[in-house]
């Protein structure tokens, strides 16, 4: 072991800088294993300036391979340049552990760093049965009315604010039975004060309306799941999944599944898929089964030259997804993070996209869906979904309530004779 060699000054000299080189080495590990243990981080590596987040991971290794390039050039007559190497090794280990120490503790800092508003919402505990005010619709009784907005984006000039709060105002006098914000709520989400900002509009606008807000991807930056849990799932809220980022919400006339899907399939594991499986599975084949996510599956766009990735018909999601969701009959899939609104249908299973909550529209679609029936772009607007003993009706809102467009869906039960299981379908 010639680097441990003791007596005389290189064999020291390399024991020092290979031991600094470890601990830069432990502490990129440490840093890097933190980040991607949080929500959407994973995500954020595929999908956002992947070349930053692997610099920061491969960052670790750099003292130890300049350290590696120094021991060849020992056996040169001039030790200068291994000298110089091992230098650099020392600088860079220095370096690396500053910078893995200072991402790291900003990782844990930050989103618990100020106070968090005390807030005036109603929130829905997903583990409680969720009891519906019925009304007529067109001479039909409505036995369960929902309301859906995403990608409001509080913290950002790029939002329509006045916009937004005409969106939250417009449904705050529907008196919905529940409303389902499916994430992006702020633009970081470790920012306190852009927390703040949702839930002080959230509190004089919509105080009394049922809320059940979904995590989506900006929501999740930076530790951004302490903030979330802490706004809008108190600890004494649970849920069927044991996951406050997932879970089905019973009533007596739809099952209501809430998916926890901020980029794509990144945070889809076994355990969730498994507990989708078993939830749809099992669901009362005479209810109407609707899938809530923040990531789209079926939907019109383009390619984003920022990502270079495609930002339509989702490449993750559509394959891991959407065959459990025809295989067991699921109706209606309702999702945000495409700041458009669109319906859409493939194999009898309809799609909504409603992330046009106030933030800024996404470019006039380059490609558009096979699936597509209706699109609406640059427009501000949530969805109301209305059931009654027959349909599932869609409306496409615009954000001072004008209907831009509306779809029926009639839902037709899966049934096994004597069976309280659906049965997937072949």
């Amino acid at each position: 072991m010639a680097l441990f060699r003791n007596g005389n000054g290189i064999a020291w000299a390399r024991r020092r800088a290979l031991v600094w080189a470890l601990f830069a080495l432990a502490f990129c590990a440490a840093m890097n294993i933190y980040h991607y243990s949080l929500q959407g981080a994973r995500g954020l590596y595929l999908w956002d300036k992947t070349w930053l987040f692997r610099i920061l991971i491969l960052m670790g290794l750099l003292p130890l391979g300049l350290l590696a390039l120094s021991l060849p050039l020992e056996k040169i007559k001039t030790k200068a340049p291994s000298k110089l190497l091992r230098g650099f090794s020392l600088v860079s280990s220095f370096l690396v552990s500053l910078a893995s120490l200072g991402i790291l503790a900003f990782l844990i800092a930050a989103p618990r760093m100020g106070e968090l508003r005390k807030a005036d919402l109603n929130l829905i505990d997903p583990s409680i049965k969720l009891e519906s005010s019925s009304r007529l619709y067109d001479d039909q009784e409505m036995l369960l009315r929902l309301s859906v907005g995403s990608d409001a984006h509080w913290g950002t000039e790029k939002t329509d604010s006045n916009a937004r709060s005409n969106i939250l105002a417009t449904i705050a006098e529907n008196k919905p039975d529940l409303f389902f914000l499916l994430g992006d709520t702020v633009e970081t989400g470790s920012s306190v004060s852009q927390w703040n900002a949702a839930l002080s509009d959230l509190s004089a606008i919509v105080p009394k309306v049922p809320l059940r807000p979904l995590m989506g991807n900006h929501d999740a930056l930076f530790g951004g799941q302490y903030l979330f849990k802490k706004a809008f799932f108190p600890e004494a809220f649970s849920s069927d999944s044991g996951s406050p980022y997932y879970y089905s919400i019973e009533t007596k006339v739809a099952t209501l599944v809430a998916l926890n899907l901020p980029w794509g399939t990144e945070n889809f594991d076994r355990k969730q898929r498994t507990w989708l499986e078993e939830v749809l599975k099992t669901a009362d084949p005479l209810k109407p089964i609707i899938v809530f996510s923040h990531s789209y599956f079926y939907a019109s766009g383009y390619d984003d030259p920022d990502l270079d990735k495609p930002w339509y018909d989702h490449y993750q999601n559509i394959p891991a997804l959407t065959p459990i969701f025809e295989r067991y009959g699921v109706d209606l899939v309702v999702s945000g993070h495409n700041h458009y609104m669109e319906f859409l249908e493939h194999n009898e299973v309809r799609y909504a996209i409603v992330g046009a909550m106030g933030s800024k529209s996404d470019p006039v679609p380059a490609h558009v869906s096979p699936a597509s029936k209706w699109i609406a772009v640059a427009t501000f607007g949530h969805v109301n979904i209305n059931i009654t003993k027959d349909y599932i009706v869609v409306e496409f809102k615009d954000q001072l309530g004008k209907t831009l467009h509306e779809e029926r869906i009639r839902y037709l039960p899966s049934l096994e004779s004597g069976s309280n299981e659906r049965s997937p379908q072949a």
